[in-house]
């Protein structure tokens, strides 16, 4: 799947009582998401033409809509993975990391290239403070970590922190209304940026590790624990899989990521 994938269709139809016929695209990748996120459900999957397979599903109504509500997180939002270029700095440390969205898209006539509608609220709530932006961010969120069986299971939220310096910052913002809004704990103050680093965006990868290397500590107790990472945008990743080897060291059982926007590309600021 690369560094990023994003399911563009699935079928799901009923063929008798209680049965339905299921047909994915980039069976690869999600077959075994499906398996592992909902494993009360048998997925007898066979393979078919051009990355598909099907299976035909005994279950109930309730547990359809289960499915669905699965298959539509990876159809609108974006699944996440090592990149090639930080692939040698890290292992599994981010146990699944998603995306809202891409924060650039390509016109698919005039290839012009403009925000999406994720990227577009990330940036004005992320640039103006737009309250209002944040709030349908927030909204999305939400949502994600209600519906996804992993996320929804997670019982603490927490930020990538900011400087120390800096008085608003956007993942902060939204870890805090998240966890108010989902019922999850605030771990806003279970880690914290011991000193200032440079604009992360703007460095190579090489000095953007260097810059991240101590700069940032757990604070609270996180032994055991699955923790939902906020990030606003994901470029590279090395600042999300970063704090996620920090949150395993100190005995985290799970850590996963979800970013607002993912950046257009993975290679951003890699070598210049």
């Amino acid at each position: 799947m690369g560094s990023r994938a994003q399911m563009y269709k699935y079928e799901l139809s009923s063929v008798g009582d209680d049965k339905w016929r299921l047909q994915i695209w980039m069976c690869e990748t999600y077959a075994p998401l499906l398996k592992e996120y909902l494993p009360d459900i048998e997925f007898d999957f066979k393979d078919g033409l051009k990355g598909t397979c099907t299976a035909i599903l005994s279950i109930t109504k309730e547990e359809e809509q289960k499915v669905r509500k699965l298959l539509d997180v990876f159809k609108n939002h974006v699944l996440l993975k090592k990149s090639e270029n930080i692939e040698s700095y890290f292992e599994d440390e981010l146990d699944v990391c998603f995306a809202l969205d891409y924060n650039l898209a390509e016109d698919f006539i005039t290839k012009e290239v403009g925000y999406t509608k994720c990227g577009s609220l990330e940036h004005k709530a992320k640039e103006n403070q737009d309250a209002d932006a944040r709030a349908q961010l927030l909204g999305t969120l939400a949502n994600f970590c209600e519906t996804h069986p992993i996320y929804r299971k997670a019982r603490t939220i927490m930020p990538i922190p900011p400087n120390p310096s800096k008085t608003f910052h956007l993942p902060v913002e939204l870890t805090r209304e998240l966890a108010e809004r989902t019922g999850k704990r605030d771990g806003t103050a279970m880690i914290r940026k011991v000193r200032e680093t440079p604009k992360l965006q703007d460095l190579p990868l090489a000095e953007k590790l260097k810059a991240l290397r101590g700069a940032i500590e757990i604070t609270g107790n996180v032994e055991g624990k699955s923790i939902i990472l906020i990030d606003d945008l994901y470029q590279s990743g090395s600042t999300m899989w970063t704090v996620a080897k920090l949150l395993k060291k100190q005995g985290a059982r799970r850590v996963l990521g979800l970013a607002c926007v993912k950046s257009w590309r993975d290679t951003d600021n890699i070598n210049d």
